[in-house]
Parts: C-alpha cells; sequence; structure tokens
C-alpha cells in the first residue's frame, strides 16, 4: 500500500504540476531555451499572480548579478497569463523575474475569468521590493527592483501604459497594442505624454486590430525613446503560443536585455536592424533625446506603364541605407490577387537593403488598382507587364540593373518562369513560390470547351476571363521554356500544397539544372499560416541577399 501511494506521489510531481486543489507550481517547455531553468509559481504573500523566475535564483544572480523585474498584464485585461505563459516562461529562462497578473490555470476553462484592475501592476511592483528586503523570503536580495519593466498585451498594454507614469518603471512594451484615439482600462493617447523612459511597440503586421493604434501611438512619441518591432503575419494572437514563446519572445527579451541589462549588442537589433533572427520582423526606432532616426526604407507609390499604354501600379519599397545602386526584385502576385500578396516579402527585403518592387497586373484581379480588363488578361500579357516594369526600373538611378531578381507567387510563379524565359539575361535570380505551373499543363484539356471559345467568356473562381486566358497555353511546354534561363533559381512550397508540388516541382527543379528547393513543412497554397510563411520568407530573404 505505502508503495502504491509513494508511486502517485511521483507521478504528480513528475507531471511539473503540484497541486492541492488548484494549480501551485508548473514547469513550461522543460524550463525554457535560456541558460536558467525556469518555473512557474504561486506564492502566498501575493495572490491572485504567476511568478516566473529561475527555479535557481541563487545560481543566476550569482551570474548575472540581480534580476531585473518584468509585471504583466494580460489579454483582455484578464487574469490569466495562460496564453502567455510560454513567452513569459521563456523571459525567465533568461534570468528576470516576471509577474504576471492572475492566479495559475491548467486550462483556460478550469476557472472563470475575471478583468485584473490596473493597481495590481503597482502592488506587484511592492510586493517584490518588500520580498527582495525580507531576509526569511526565496527573493531575499535576488531581484533589482531598480530595473523593473512593464509590459501587456492587447488591453493589458493600455495597463501597462497606464501604470508607466510610476517612476519606478525603466521601460514599457506594448504587445499588440495602442491606444490611437480610444481609450481603454485607463489610457488614452494622453497616456503617451506621462510616459518617462523608452517604450517598444509590438504589432503583427497589417492583420492586427492594435495595428493602426500602434502605428499612431509611434507618430506620436516624441519625448522619449521608442521602437516599432512589427511582425508581419502574426496577427493579433502573436506567435507566443508556439515553443518558448516564438519570435515575440525573443523579441521581448532581446529589448529588456539591451534596456534592463545595458547589453549593447541586443541595442543592434533595435537601432542597426540585425534581425537575422528575426526573419519576418520589421524594424523602426527613434531617440528624440539624442535627435537620431533608425527608419530602414521607405514606400512610395510608383507607376509603370506596360506596352499597351495601361497604367501598372506600383509600390516601391526603397532602403535608407545610403547606397547608391541597390538590387532590386520584381515581386508578381497571383491570380485575382493584388500587390499586397507579397508586401511581407518586400518588407523584409527593404529590411535588408533590397530594394522591392509589388504592384498589380493589368487587370489581373477583379479589383486590381491598374488598368485593363480581366477578360483581357492571360499569364503571357502579365508576362510582358513584367517586361515593360523591368524596362522602366532598369532606368532608375538607384538601381544595379546587373542585381535584378523576380519573384513570383502562385500564378505570378508561372509568369515570373515564362517571364524569366523570354529574357534570361534580365535576371540575376529567380524565384517561384507555391507556383501554379500547372495552369500551363492542364490548359489543354480546359481549353477545347465551347464556353471557353465563346466571346461571352467565362468565369473561374470569381474573376470573369475569356479564351485570351487559355489560346496560347495550348501546346505550351513550360518545362522547356524554363531551361532557356541559366541564372540562379529557387523554389519554395509547402508540403500541404495541392497545387504546387509533387512531379510539378520536381519537374521544374530539373529545367532549372541546380535550381534550389525549399519545401515547408505543413506549408498550404499561399502560407497562409504564419508559422509557414516565416520559414518561406527565411528562405527567399537567404537566397536572395546571398545571390544580389
Amino acid at each position: 500500500m505505502k508503495k502504491i501511494v509513494f508511486g502517485l506521489l511521483l507521478l504528480a510531481l513528475s507531471s511539473g504540476i503540484a497541486s492541492q486543489g488548484k494549480i501551485k507550481q508548473k514547469t513550461i517547455d522543460d524550463g525554457g531555451s535560456g541558460a536558467y531553468m525556469a518555473e512557474a509559481r504561486e506564492e502566498k504573500t501575493f495572490g491572485n499572480a504567476v511568478i516566473y523566475k529561475p527555479v535557481d535564483m541563487k545560481a543566476a544572480v550569482a551570474k548575472e548579478g540581480r534580476l531585473p523585474v518584468l509585471v504583466w498584464a494580460n489579454g483582455g485585461c484578464n487574469d490569466t497569463s495562460l496564453p502567455h505563459e510560454r513567452m513569459l516562461n521563456e523571459v525567465a529562462s533568461r534570468g528576470y523575474i516576471v509577474i504576471a497578473l492572475g492566479s495559475m490555470q491548467e486550462r483556460i476553462d478550469d476557472r472563470q475569468l475575471n478583468k485584473s484592475p490596473n493597481e495590481q501592476m503597482l502592488q506587484a511592483m511592492d510586493w517584490i521590493a518588500k520580498e527582495n528586503d525580507r531576509k526569511r523570503s526565496d527573493y531575499y536580495g535576488m531581484a533589482d527592483v531598480e530595473k523593473i519593466a512593464v509590459a501587456g498585451q492587447s488591453c493589458g498594454g493600455a495597463q501597462a501604459l497606464v501604470v508607466s507614469a510610476d517612476p519606478r518603471v525603466k521601460t514599457t512594451v506594448m504587445v499588440n497594442s495602442g491606444m490611437g484615439d480610444i481609450e481603454m482600462s485607463g489610457a488614452s493617447r494622453a497616456s503617451l505624454q506621462a510616459l518617462h523612459a523608452p517604450i517598444l511597440y509590438m504589432p503583427g503586421g497589417e492583420g492586427d486590430i492594435a495595428y493602426r493604434n500602434a502605428v499612431l501611438d509611434y507618430q506620436r512619441i516624441n519625448h522619449v525613446p521608442a521602437a516599432f518591432a512589427n511582425h508581419l503575419t502574426a496577427g493579433h494572437g502573436g506567435d507566443y503560443e508556439l515553443p518558448f514563446g516564438g519570435s515575440f519572445a525573443r523579441m521581448l527579451t532581446a529589448w529588456l536585455d539591451w534596456q534592463l541589462k545595458g547589453r549593447t549588442d541586443r541595442g543592434d537589433i533595435f537601432l542597426r536592424n540585425n534581425l537575422d533572427e528575426f526573419p519576418e520582423w520589421t524594424m523602426q526606432s527613434k531617440d528624440p533625446v539624442r535627435g537620431t532616426v533608425n527608419k530602414p526604407f521607405t514606400v512610395m507609390d510608383v507607376h509603370c506603364t506596360n506596352h499597351k499604354k495601361q497604367n501598372i501600379f506600383g509600390r516601391l519599397y526603397l532602403p535608407n541605407d545610403g547606397k547608391d545602386k541597390k538590387p532590386l526584385v520584381i515581386l508578381a502576385h497571383g491570380y485575382n490577387s493584388s500587390y499586397h500578396e507579397n508586401e511581407a516579402y518586400a518588407q523584409t527585403l527593404a529590411m535588408r537593403g533590397i530594394a522591392a518592387y509589388i504592384f498589380d497586373f493589368c487587370g489581373g484581379a477583379v479589383k486590381s488598382r491598374s488598368e485593363g480588363k480581366t477578360t483581357e488578361m492571360s499569364v503571357f500579357t502579365e508576362a510582358d507587364d513584367v517586361a515593360a516594369i523591368v524596362e522602366t526600373v532598369s532606368e532608375w538611378g538607384f538601381v544595379d540593373a546587373s542585381r535584378l531578381a523576380l519573384l513570383g507567387c502562385s500564378q505570378g510563379g508561372l509568369v515570373a518562369a515564362i517571364a524569366s524565359s523570354q529574357m534570361p539575361e534580365a535576371f540575376k535570380c529567380v524565384v517561384l513560390v507555391y507556383p501554379a505551373l500547372m495552369i500551363a499543363e492542364h490548359a489543354v484539356n480546359v481549353h477545347p470547351k465551347e464556353a471557353i471559345k465563346s466571346e461571352k467568356g467565362f468565369e473561374v473562381m470569381g474573376m470573369p476571363l475569356s479564351h485570351v486566358y487559355y489560346d496560347k497555353l495550348v501546346g505550351y511546354k513550360i518545362y522547356e521554356e524554363m531551361k532557356k534561363y541559366k541564372g540562379k533559381a529557387m523554389i519554395v512550397y509547402g508540403d500541404k500544397d495541392p497545387i504546387a508540388g509533387g512531379n510539378a516541382m520536381e519537374r521544374a527543379s530539373q529545367s532549372y539544372g541546380g535550381c534550389e528547393v525549399n519545401v515547408v513543412p505543413g506549408g498550404a497554397h499561399g502560407f497562409p499560416a504564419s508559422p509557414t510563411h516565416v520559414q518561406a520568407n527565411d528562405f527567399i530573404v537567404k537566397f536572395l541577399t546571398r545571390n544580389l
């Protein structure tokens, strides 16, 4: 009987969660990836909060000195840090004490959620200061109470902004959060004026509902240092649910390392755009005190004209690197899509000193901002648009015409393959991203239908077409034509893509000879899931920076 009881006790401890009716302690991600194994625990002396900290704080302090403190408020202003626990645990494993509002949970539905008051963030600062001085406390002499950061996600960011006026706060981090012209949890545009220390904004791209407000805040802050680190595709939910808290945890830790630990090498991420470990982030920063501004690139609308004298709407991402001549990538979108499809790729390239031009094909979409009818469009008219763009950008004084590249997504990938075969000397590199080469392969099976030959036209996937779309494709040997291009080539697609994949990609890579092929695990067509888009973007950026 004793052996059974003892076995049950070991089972409870090995789960990483010790409890007596509710959770008191747990281990997350095996303690994190940092130098110090971390744990999450509750403390009787400070209720309704979770403390994320190194298990052996003494060892961490012996190596790093007293540990800086992060006080965290949650999304929705709720009293649970469960959605962010992997990120907060990761920060703790890097040598921090994190105090998060709300008692510990194992599941989000294991208790009723309530709103945390703003005052609890101030109480957390009071508590750690008291425990740091109390000789019988586990935290005695462990915390550096002169180095306190406040942060929060979404509504929690508003809470952090409110308490940032407290003189103990040395920096503030707004995760998927911004005030703009709204009021939330006692915070508003006026709260920005109370800032007295550096602030970091971490939105998740234009798909983040807080993005516009974060932009407005950043623009309005002109009295303290500020940085704007933008994950281009994560959205409002970030990526902190990934192992070790994803890239949001790495970015947050880098900022804290710089602001609270004085690590100037981490400051290079924010001041000099050292983003090698952040493939899908862009960066801006400014220091009004020193009069410095880090704005890595400029965005401007620049139109071209095709050979039919039709207007092509385009947007240029121009690096502000001071170099007279820059490589440039032309990025072609997919069927019934727009320049938006390639914005993340363009911004990432511009961050790394490569100019990028995104545009709408003439007649390439129902809502195209360029001229032309969809019934006049084919992949060959789109290839002609590319040729006209090449002629135009080659004349721009800042462009090194010997370092042009062409990138195409989906149908744009097929267009890129055609265009580069028609003018093989124009491009130093070609990148096909989830290319829909099957459009050319299947044309012969589709074309004979009477509906397609009819002058009335037909509709495919919500876009009106005519026989123009298929006429020249019948009998077109795409893989033979691709052999005409002899430059550097890369193909990127996902292993879950029903359109670009399998035999087509193998034949394409053989057509290009020494073509580099990267398959994204779990990637669907278009890489709609942020983690797969990040991986694809990383492949693209590394290939182009290496070869341009």
